[in-house]
């Protein structure tokens, strides 16, 4: 095989052409490598960014269960503080069912860690970036306070055995009642905020999605046997 060695420029004009020809084919490689990862990110975006929707949706469909929630939470710890009344004034308990507990929908999300993992987020225009970020830096909050929340009511759950308790008992009941009334109002002061970054994103449930779980009925039907309304007086 026959090599040719390369001929030396004989003038500076040769020599310009030949680092301008260099140049340009360097120039031009590196322009097609752009473009391909720019397509590449492209559809990866694409991708990322429904299953990001997905998972939001499914995130907002968690919490949105415990927010309905609400007014049986209100509901249960006026029970509970009745009960810790009666009991303190040594008067019957009347517990006619069940405390029950409440079942929290789990909230991973595997999705976001891909996509931080992969850097995904790096080629996103800021202001995606931020209404993505705002909706899941709020999940660590909220999956700690549904935390505490969880570990007050678990405790409380002696409740449905009123009659066998002790005065430590008692003690402890006071005291995860104080912390679930807490936890409460924590949740409740930020539903505002949670729902309102899910807004954001327009992030909507997904039709498949289990809002509820079966067993909150229980949690949700009267603790205390409603008292009797004494009967009206006959007119006059």
């Amino acid at each position: 095989m026959e090599i040719h060695k390369p001929k030396a420029a004989h003038s500076w004009r040769e020599f310009l052409i030949e680092i301008g020809t260099i140049i340009c084919g360097i120039l031009i490689a590196l322009g097609f490598e752009r473009a391909a990862e720019a397509w590449h990110w492209h559809e990866v975006l694409g991708e990322e960014r429904e299953a990001l929707r997905d998972e939001i949706g499914h995130l907002r469909a968690a919490m949105s269960g415990r927010l309905e929630l609400e007014p049986c939470y209100v509901s249960r710890l006026a029970d509970v503080k009745e009960i810790i009344r009666r009991h303190d004034a040594n008067e019957p308990l009347d517990i006619k069912g069940p405390l029950g507990r409440p079942l929290y929908a789990p909230t991973p999300h595997p999705i976001w860690d891909l996509a931080v993992a992969d850097q995904s987020l790096a080629h996103m225009k800021l202001a995606e970036k931020r209404r993505f970020t705002d909706v899941y830096n709020l999940m660590p909050i909220y999956d700690g306070i549904a935390a505490d929340e969880r570990a007050a009511w678990r405790l409380m759950q002696v409740l449905n055995h009123a009659d066998k308790l002790t005065v430590a008992d008692w003690s402890a009941v006071r005291e995860a009642y104080e912390h679930a009334a807490e936890t409460d109002q924590i949740m409740a002061g930020n539903s505002a905020a949670f729902l309102a970054a899910f807004a954001r994103l327009a992030a909507r449930v997904p039709a498949e999605s289990v809002r509820h779980v079966p067993p909150v009925e229980a949690f949700c039907t009267p603790m205390l046997a409603k008292p009797e309304t004494p009967p009206k007086p006959p007119p006059r």
